[in-house]
């Protein structure tokens, strides 16, 4: 089920200067709420401050705000759910340095986007497990429309899921949920090499679809198989990146019009 929507009012809220270190990252950073058995926010961005970031957390919840999840997915809930939070600097997720700063996120779990009609179903501490992305989006830069369509990937075996790495505006946000084929590795010149890559994928990593335009045009579509280049993984066998056949299940969520490219 594809979900296309806009976030503008949130960033109205908490967009002034100062707080955390000086950096004006204090604001309302909504985000997407995905996954069956490990659980990820992914931050809703712009490229205005202080929404310029793209952040993806492992995140859990409470007991009871799990239960209600729960209970909500089971009973027909099974399309887009998002995560209203506190106010708070985003940069306290940051990864860098000593690490995070913020192990937790209080807010608010909605059946449907919060901002465009969304039912608030439970209010929620979102415990953070894993940074498993995180990096500032540059708010001048422009778009390198002919570069190579990329991904990241990250999620456990057998649940992966693919989000569109933001670079530049104008840009597109997408989450698809996928897999990777087995039998179909190759080192990055092509060969064979008799090994799956089936693993965890504890933080993202970068995915290639060469000779596909970074452009919404040229995006993965639901139910589609291509071949992706990890560029920058180990494979099992010690050498550097592979190629592999990536097939597409549900496409989670796609936003255009936030980045510029609606």
């Amino acid at each position: 089920m594809s979900e296309q929507h806009e976030h503008e009012h949130e960033h109205e809220h908490g967009s002034g200067h100062g707080g955390h270190g000086g950096d004006g990252t204090m604001g309302l950073h909504g985000m997407l709420l995905f996954g069956e058995g490990a659980l990820y926010l992914s931050h809703l961005p712009m490229f205005q401050r202080p929404h310029n970031f793209q952040v993806i957390l492992e995140v859990g919840f409470d007991e009871a705000a799990g239960e209600v999840l729960s209970a909500d997915r089971e009973s027909g809930g099974q399309g887009l759910y998002t995560f209203e939070p506190e106010e708070f600097h985003i940069t306290e997720l940051d990864p860098g340095g000593d690490g995070p700063e913020r192990s937790s996120i209080e807010g608010t779990i909605y059946r449907g986007h919060f901002e465009r009609g969304g039912l608030p179903i439970a209010r929620a501490v979102a415990e953070v497990r894993n940074v498993v992305y995180f990096k500032k989006l540059d708010v001048g830069a422009g778009h390198v429309a002919d570069q190579d369509l990329a991904y990241l990937c990250f999620g456990r075996a057998g649940q992966l899921h693919f989000v569109h790495r933001i670079t530049a505006k104008p840009d597109f946000d997408q989450v698809l949920a996928a897999r990777l084929v087995p039998g179909t590795v190759t080192d990055m010149a092509g060969r064979p090499v008799g090994e799956d890559v089936t693993r965890d994928f504890d933080h993202a990593v970068p995915v290639e679809f060469q000779g596909r335009r970074d452009t919404p045009q040229f995006r993965l579509s639901p139910k589609e198989t291509a071949e992706g280049a990890f560029f920058a993984t180990i494979a099992p066998q010690g050498f550097h990146g592979f190629r592999v056949q990536v097939e597409t299940d549900r496409e989670l969520y796609l936003e255009l019009r936030e980045l510029g490219s609606g």
